[in-house]
């Protein structure tokens, strides 16, 4: 059965046409079979992480860009970014998924990072290309290098059987009397992870600033030294890096509370 065409505006571009299936992240990144798979939205629906049983059947992704758009940028910038993540899933595989050291990558850092951002763009809606035209012309614009710091990328190695994504969204907390706003996007796939964030400091100390691979060059091919922490990637909110048995203790610590704070009050 044919499938019915997709029409809407592009996730980049903007042009109001077809839109073509964008795998998040490349097919070539392992994301050429089902896996359990759910956005954040989903995950956050769900009562329990474990009842989130969705399976991307033809990988992650979803019809968000044109056909230009999507050749384009594939093509720029696909490959790059698909050795980058075999040489990380070979880490974790000689490491048992449990890397700890600093590993040696040999990768084009721009067109690495100019994929995170056009993942980031199929992950949000049309209304983040309007928000953030700087970075519509960042991947639009192959040579282009350099990127404004209020954005700042950060890595990690997703060990797990599961992805997440989460649009931009927004978190507080409360230190001292004083407090903290945060404002994100995750997208998160095996065996990477990577966090988007808006002129705020990263949720989590461990995750690792790659913003710097902005500044290189298209053809730059370069050995880069970096640890990336392994990090667990439970529940659908962005930014969060508790472990399946650190959320269901802190659940249950929760639950018990509630119950006796309901018996003192009564």
């Amino acid at each position: 059965m044919a499938r019915i065409p997709v029409h809407g505006s592009c996730h980049i571009c903007g042009v109001y046409t077809k839109l073509s299936f964008e795998h998040v992240p490349p097919r070539s990144a392992f994301n050429n079979r089902p896996i359990l798979f759910q956005a954040g939205e989903d995950m956050l629906r769900a009562a329990d992480p474990d009842d989130v049983k969705q399976i991307a059947q033809r990988g992650a992704g979803a019809h968000t860009l044109c056909p230009k758009c999507n050749n384009d940028t594939g093509r720029w910038y696909g490959g790059g970014f698909a050795e980058f993540a075999h040489q990380a899933m070979a880490v974790l595989h000689h490491t048992r998924g449990r890397a700890t050291l600093y590993c040696s990558f040999d990768l084009f850092p721009l067109r690495v990072f100019k994929q995170v951002i056009c993942m980031f763009f199929s992950i949000n809606g049309p209304s983040f290309a309007r928000a953030n035209p700087e970075l519509v012309n960042f991947v639009l614009n192959r040579e282009a290098s350099g990127l404004n710091p209020k954005y700042g990328v950060y890595g990690y190695y997703n060990a797990s059987a599961r992805g997440r994504s989460s649009g931009v969204a927004a978190s507080a907390s409360l230190s001292s009397g004083t407090s903290t706003i945060r404002v994100m996007s995750e997208a998160a796939f095996p065996p990477l992870g990577f966090l988007l964030a808006f002129s705020s400091e990263p949720p989590d100390d461990r995750l690792v600033d790659l913003s710097f691979m902005a500044k290189y060059h298209y053809n730059d091919r370069k050995d880069l030294v970096f640890r990336l922490p392994v990090l667990p990637v439970y529940t659908g909110f962005p930014g969060d890096y508790r472990d399946r048995d650190t959320v269901r203790r802190q659940a249950g610590e929760t639950m018990a509370a509630m119950r006796t704070n309901g018996r003192d009050g009564a």
